[in-house]
């Protein structure tokens, strides 16, 4: 019986030594990923900026930078504004002004909410307060277009960890006709 007893001790030591040595090996969800990629590791953060814009609409496309000045219509204010996602317990995001502004008195911080990406990691949400003043917006020329505030999914075509590529369509129904537009932005981290 103490033979029996000293077999199923050890049997039993032997089962938590390796049950206890056994490692997680679920793999990271795709918002899991994407949030490091976005933001850093859990506590982190990643600032980003605007590198270009592609617009499409019927058939027709446009791609415009940051840095170029013959054809662009990203306006310099524009093109340094700063895009911070933080990985904490809010996921906190904040879009900031860059050095240069687009009308004096601009409020220093233009949007400011929380972030998450669906579970596949394949859309980005964003839910935040817009801040801009009305001469502010009125002097706005492209990426007043950009709703990342709206709470619409924005699509992940592509995340590094150093670049970022997101794409969302937009209707416009000022007109007569209603127009559909798809904004391709490009990101660089900063």
């Amino acid at each position: 019986m103490k033979t029996i007893q000293k077999g199923l001790a050890g049997l039993i030591a032997i089962l938590i030594i390796v049950s206890c040595s056994k490692k997680d090996t679920t793999p990271p969800t795709g918002a899991e990923t994407n949030a490091t990629l976005l933001a850093g590791a859990q506590g982190g953060s990643k600032s980003w900026k605007i590198t270009s814009i592609m617009i499409s609409s019927g058939g027709n496309s446009q791609t415009y930078t940051t840095t170029s000045t013959s054809t662009n219509i990203i306006p310099a204010c524009e093109a340094d504004n700063i895009f911070l996602f933080s990985h904490n317990a809010t996921q906190t995001y904040q879009q900031t002004e860059g050095a240069t502004t687009c009308t004096a008195n601009d409020p220093a911080t233009l949007e400011s909410g929380s972030w998450a990406f669906t579970t596949d990691g394949k859309s980005l949400l964003i839910d935040a307060t817009v801040y801009v003043t009305s001469t502010q917006a009125s002097a706005e020329q492209l990426l007043s277009l950009l709703i990342l505030s709206e709470g619409e999914p924005l699509t992940v075509t592509q995340i590094t960890d150093s670049s970022m590529t997101l794409t969302y369509t937009y209707t416009d129904t000022s007109g007569t006709t209603p127009v559909t537009y798809t904004f391709t932005l490009i990101f660089a981290k900063i």
